[in-house]
Order: C-alpha cells, then sequence, then structure tokens
C-alpha cells in the first residue's frame, strides 16, 4: 500500500525486525571503536618524545582523558539505562556502545600507560577496568547461551509448575507407600524429607548439587522389596506343590513362614502389591527427574545472574580507583 502526503509517494513503512547489538546501526559503534583504536596506535607510534613515553606527555594525557571519559560515561549509561525512565537510547545501541567502546579501552588505557605498570594505584585502575571487560564480556556469551538453555529445560514448564508438580508427586508417592506397607512408607517418607531443591551459592553456579540421600540407599530398599513381593506372589503356588505331609497344617505353616521372612505385616494380594510398587517407582523416577531439571534451572539463572554481582561491584571500584588516578596525577605530576 502506498501512503500520498502532499503530492510525495513514500514508500510504505517496514516493518520492524530485532538486530542484534553486534550489528545494530551497520555497526557503528564498532567503526567508531576500530577509529579510536587505529587513531591511538597511530599517534602512539609516531609520537617519540624527548623523555620517552609515559602518561605524563600530551599524548598520554589526552589518551588519558579519552579513556576516563569513556569509562564515565559508559557507566552512566548503564546507570541510566536500570532506571525506570523512558530511554532515549535503544537497547541494542546501549549493549552495542558498552560492547565495542568498551574493548576499545583496552587499546586506549594500554597506550595511555605505555605500558609501564608498577605496584600503585595507576595500576590498580587499569587491572579493574581488565576485570570490568572481561565480566561483561561473560555477560554477552551468558545472555547469548543461557536462555535458551533455560528454555529448553524448561519444556514449556513455568518455574512454580515444575514446583507445584514435585509436591504432586511427593504426595502421591506417599499415598502408593502406604498401600504396601508401614516400612516402605517410612522410607519413603524420609525421602520426602529429605528433598533439596537448590542449595549454596557454590552448589547453584557449579551444578555440583550435595545429594540428600545416601547414593543407592533408595534403590536399594526397593531392590530388596520388590524380591520380598515377588517371592509373596510365589509363596501360595509353592506351598500347593510342597508334599502334603501335615496335610493343611503344613501349608498354613508355610505360607506364614514366607509372611513372617518378607515382613509383610499385611495380608494384601501380592499381585497388586507389585503393581502398586511399580507405580511408586515411575514416580519417584519422575520426581527425581524433575528435581534435576529444577536445579538445573536454578543453575542457569545463577550463572545469568551472577556476571551483575560481579560486574557492577568491580565498576564501581573502577570509578573510585579512576578517582584516585586522576586526583594524585594533578596532585603529585
Amino acid at each position: 500500500m502506498i501512503t500520498r502526503l502532499r503530492g510525495l509517494v513514500l514508500p510504505p513503512p517496514r516493518a520492524a525486525r530485532h538486530e542484534s547489538f553486534l550489528v545494530y546501526r551497520g555497526a557503528y559503534y564498532l567503526r567508531v571503536a576500530l577509529m579510536l583504536c587505529i587513531l591511538s596506535i597511530v599517534l602512539y607510534v609516531l609520537h617519540d618524545p624527548v623523555e620517552g613515553r609515559s602518561g605524563s606527555t600530551w599524548l598520554g594525557y589526552a589518551l588519558g582523558i579519552l579513556g576516563a571519559g569513556l569509562i564515565v560515561w559508559l557507566a552512566w549509561l548503564g546507570v541510566r539505562k536500570r532506571q525506570f525512565v523512558e530511554a532515549r537510547m535503544p537497547m541494542q545501541d546501549w549493549v552495542s556502545a558498552h560492547v565495542y567502546l568498551g574493548l576499545s579501552l583496552l587499546v586506549i588505557a594500554t597506550l595511555h600507560a605505555a605500558f609501564q605498570v608498577g605496584w600503585n594505584v595507576h595500576t590498580l585502575a587499569y587491572v579493574l577496568m581488565v576485570l570490568v571487560i572481561l565480566s561483561g564480556l561473560y555477560g554477552i556469551l551468558a545472555y547469548a547461551v543461557l536462555p535458551t538453555q533455560i528454555t529448553a529445560n524448561r519444556e514449556e514448564m513455568e518455574f512454580r509448575a515444575m514446583l507445584e508438580e514435585i509436591e504432586q508427586l511427593n504426595e502421591s508417592a506417599l499415598t502408593l507407600a502406604d498401600r504396601i506397607d508401614p516400612e516402605t512408607h517410612a522410607v519413603v517418607a524420609r525421602s520426602v524429607g529429605k528433598v533439596r531443591i537448590g542449595g549454596s551459592a557454590w552448589e547453584q553456579l557449579s551444578g555440583r548439587y550435595r545429594a540428600a540421600d545416601e547414593p543407592g540407599a533408595l534403590d536399594s530398599f526397593f531392590s530388596v522389596k520388590r524380591k520380598q513381593l515377588q517371592a509373596l506372589a510365589a509363596a501360595p503356588a509353592a506351598a500347593a506343590a510342597m508334599p502334603q505331609r501335615g496335610g493343611r497344617q503344613a501349608t498354613i505353616a508355610f505360607v506364614a513362614d514366607q509372611l513372617f521372612a518378607m515382613g509383610s505385616g499385611r495380608g494384601g494380594k501380592p499381585d497388586a502389591s507389585s503393581e502398586t510398587l511399580q507405580k511408586l517407582l515411575q514416580t519417584i523416577a519422575k520426581r527425581k527427574a524433575l528435581l534435576e531439571r529444577v536445579n538445573r534451572d536454578i543453575t542457569l539463572r545463577a550463572r545469568l545472574a551472577a556476571w551483575l554481582y560481579i560486574h557492577v561491584p568491580l565498576t564501581v571500584a573502577l570509578l573510585a580507583a579512576l578517582f584516585v588516578h586522576v586526583l594524585s596525577v594533578f596532585l603529585y605530576w
């Protein structure tokens, strides 16, 4: 459809499409960063002061002012972007500027220092700047990879829905265990009470969660219980095949011995108990798989958020060190 405005023919508006911050606006900030780096390198190579290259030459001061200005501007952009106001700068613009101009600081600040390092506040500011940049790169990688993994792990389930299903599976497991025998119910109840969701900060970040039960303890118990129920189910047939020494009394004694040996305590149908045990095992296996998904979700989200808990404090420390660095230069140089 063509829009006409006072005799002018305008093309139809194009549908908005998502652009990655890496190529946003034709990679505008990449080109700006490359120009700044190339200009800094060319000036550094051509500049040959008598007293030698250092941060106290006119070029050193110029590069220092440029680097400090970029640090303060990028930090201000980060604060501005997190305020609940309408931002003039689109998200892709902000991220693209952070990435490319932030990386250019590695060249600008290194040339400003003229590759001179020492045990002083100036080197501290440089090291903090490098750490801020590295943590920012981790943030870029995390936001590029982890959200997709979180979505795949949840399998179209919300986190709260997964927790609610775990509760339902616990209740189902207790109900099924109660239909088998008191011993099974007690073991399952202990297992339900030991369910752990999440863990320490290290467990969440590493994804290595401490097991609530001893490895294989629950499997060993159910393995024994299955054999008991199978033996109980075979007891009547075995009794029927026994020589009828003592007649009816011998048969009754044999079955009673089997029941006592199983620790059954109930006179229910063995086949029904075996079927119930199978359902219980399926329920517990499903709960285990869901618990693993929940804990993995916690791990992925912790890794996604962790970089901010590093990046922001490092940025604050960098600004403080930068202030001391600039102040000391004006006071003592």
